[in-house]
């Protein structure tokens, strides 16, 4: 089942929402929360049922480990224990993802000859995974209350973040869950809620999917061999991750509203960072706090020197690229955003040096005492302020555009071709043209290949000066406005009428 469908929106949704603060209603609270655990199971199922036993068993085997940190026993025992834990969960994400990739590098030499197993990666398994070491390792700490079997296999289950995030804390989930006040109907939460999913299909159903079509066929049939198509190529396919995958959590967080759960926000205008490292603050920033708490921090973080710090970047995101993806291109993704972060981090290291001697060595000028003078100088700071932060997003959208070219191709090889064209080395003449405001490349098919300028003008303006859903949800809760209610549910029309069968989200790949 998917939050673009109609049997999600139409019937799935609204029957758990009156099913459940029905049951909250006449004080069932335990079989309301029964009642949800099973609509989740229910929802995870409804893509694939062999995937279902998988989550129950990870949801048992951590929830007993947890369990063995309250008891009374010797640290070490403990420490066996959490490293068992860890171990075991990090082992099943990696077989699941990397198991064939393995056992085809083996194959490649002539000792042995190795059969791959037709193995299908289990939906989710790399966010409800994460979720359950956080939660184990935190139990180890000493971190959390004593939570029973269905508070926690609600917080892994809750069907809005189940699937593709963001990824949650148990701290900011059950408490949640047992809170008296989220048992009622909030009338201003469905609101928000509304507006949330109207936003997320918008970004679906219209950006997302517009991409779609062009992206596959040029991936497809490897058309990476002029100048404008791999630019153009990059741009559609960061666009259509971002409306995807934000699309996504717009749907979940409108979706856990109707029930008064608040997730944690996942972007905030990514694209209008000045820098890569801001910018990976403000995208899939649940996974990077996860990442943050779980692996940098315990590697020293930036404690122990810049080279320490620098090293412990690079395996913090390379760590990134092996849970995100299942080959080895994924983990040279994880590697080049850390290599562009320890670049940025280094170019503002010296920026501070250089500012900090020019300081040291001026002198004061009686000139300044001039208030013409003084304004002058304050104009032109702006000026070259503003100019700086252009000129700065730009480049940072350049480097986001060609770190996801390594996530666009299906091998080093087209890798290196498309690499090759972006930069004018060995490519053909253009091969395009503009028609009714359709961009079409002629003549590489026997039918060609559109991609509505339209679609990307509006996707440029969105994601560098409109505001984003957070800030826009907040605007729409706090306003009393009609007017604003009658377009939601015009946009609300146009997304659902816009739905595509089978139109699945990039992330279920993960």
């Amino acid at each position: 089942m998917l939050f673009n469908s109609i049997e999600y929106l139409i019937i799935f949704l609204p029957l758990v929402f009156f099913i459940y603060f029905f049951l909250n209603k006449y004080k069932f609270y335990n079989a309301a929360k029964v009642f949800l655990l099973c609509a989740s199971i229910y929802f995870y199922g409804s893509y694939k049922w062999d995937y279902v036993y998988i989550i129950i068993t990870s949801i048992i085997f951590n929830y007993l480990i947890s369990c063995i940190f309250k008891l009374n026993i010797k640290k070490i025992y403990k420490k066996f224990s959490i490293f068992c834990g860890v171990a075991s969960n990090i082992i099943i994400l990696l077989f699941f993802k990397y198991f064939n990739l393995v056992i085809e590098a083996l194959n490649n030499y002539d000792y042995n000859h190795f059969n791959t197993m037709k193995i299908i990666i289990p939906l989710g398994i790399s966010f409800f995974i994460i979720q359950q070491i956080s939660y184990i390792i935190d139990c180890y700490k000493e971190n959390v209350k004593e939570y029973n079997l269905l508070d926690y296999a609600l917080y892994v289950c809750f069907f809005p973040q189940l699937i593709a995030g963001p990824i949650v804390r148990h701290q900011e989930m059950i408490p949640q869950f047992n809170n008296l006040k989220n048992r009622v109907i909030n009338q201003e939460n469905v609101f928000i809620g509304i507006f949330l999913i109207t936003i997320g299909l918008l970004k679906k159903t219209v950006f997302a999917d517009g991409y779609s079509t062009f992206v596959s066929y040029m991936t497809d049939n490897q058309i990476y061999y002029n100048f404008y198509i791999s630019w153009l190529l990059g741009i559609a396919k960061l666009f259509q991750v971002y409306f995807d995958f934000s699309g996504y959590c717009d749907l979940a967080l409108g979706s856990a509203f109707f029930f008064n759960i608040k997730l944690p926000w996942n972007f905030n205008s990514p694209f209008q960072a000045k820098n890569i490292t801001e910018f990976w603050h403000r995208w899939n920033m649940t996974l990077i706090r996860f990442l943050q708490d779980y692996v940098y921090k315990p590697l020293g973080a930036n404690n122990k020197g810049i080279i320490r710090t620098y090293v412990n970047i690079l395996i913090m995101f390379t760590i990134m690229g092996i849970w995100g993806g299942f080959n080895l291109l994924s983990v040279l993704y994880g590697f080049v955003n850390g290599i562009f972060i320890v670049i940025n981090k280094s170019w503002d290291s010296l920026i501070l040096k250089i500012k900090n001697y020019f300081q040291q060595k001026s002198v004061y000028n009686k000139d300044y005492e001039n208030i013409f003078i003084q304004k002058f100088i304050q104009i032109k700071n702006i000026v070259i302020a503003k100019t700086t932060a252009i000129c700065s997003t730009f480049i940072t959208f350049l480097c986001v555009i060609i770190a996801t070219q390594i996530l666009t191709v299906k091998n080093f090889n087209q890798l290196t071709m498309l690499l090759k064209s972006m930069f004018g080395i060995n490519v053909s003449d253009s091969v395009m043209y503009i028609k009714n405001l359709d961009i079409i490349f002629m003549p590489i098919s026997p039918i060609s290949i559109k991609l509505n300028m339209i679609v990307i003008i509006m996707s440029i303006v969105t994601v560098f000066f409109f505001k984003n859903s957070i800030q826009l949800a907040k605007a729409y809760s706090k306003s009393d406005n009609i007017f604003y209610t009658f377009i939601l549910a015009i946009v609300f029309i146009f997304s659902v009428l816009s739905i595509t069968k089978g139109s699945e989200f990039i992330y279920f790949a993960f």
